[in-house]
């Protein structure tokens, strides 16, 4: 297990580098991009786009008020909760976001052709029951020690 963390750091850390590479033609970071790509399916607050990346709050929050200032996105009101506004793209940002996947998209389909689709379908498959089974052992140990005192 450990050789394969040790792959998988490597691999998320390539990925990153080539993300914030893809990114940075458009003058985006990749947070910003992961960002945009998020609330491209919102709107969302930002406690939800942190939820779905695995991030904090205040690093959401953080790049939400960048992209803001540079006018890729927007806060909006929320009529279900008044202190959390949503964030939604402008077209300036859903601009540089499309520009973005399709770079992505070839860059893709270049490794699809080193790696094949029954390939990357059997990794994907195994990353997930990897995640799902690290999900589990995070629940189980969120779970409260049983009461042992009788």
């Amino acid at each position: 297990m450990e050789a394969l963390f040790a792959e998988l750091f490597e691999a998320a850390g390539a990925s990153r580098r080539w993300g914030e590479i893809l990114a940075s033609r458009q003058g985006l970071t990749q947070a910003q991009w992961q960002t945009l790509w998020i609330a491209a399916a919102g709107p969302l607050t930002v406690p939800q786009i942190a939820r779905r990346l695995g991030v904090s709050r205040q690093n959401v929050q953080r790049v939400a008020r960048d992209l803001a200032a540079a006018g890729m996105a927007a806060f909006g009101p929320n009529p279900d909760h008044k202190s959390s506004p949503l964030l939604e793209l402008t077209p300036a940002g859903r601009t540089a976001l499309d520009r973005i996947n399709t770079a992505a998209a070839g860059s893709n389909q270049a490794l699809l052709q080193r790696l094949s689709e029954p390939g990357i379908d059997q990794l994907r498959s195994l990353v997930t029951h990897l995640s799902q089974a690290i999900h589990e052992l995070i629940d189980a140990e969120r779970q409260p020690a049983p009461d042992t005192r009788s």
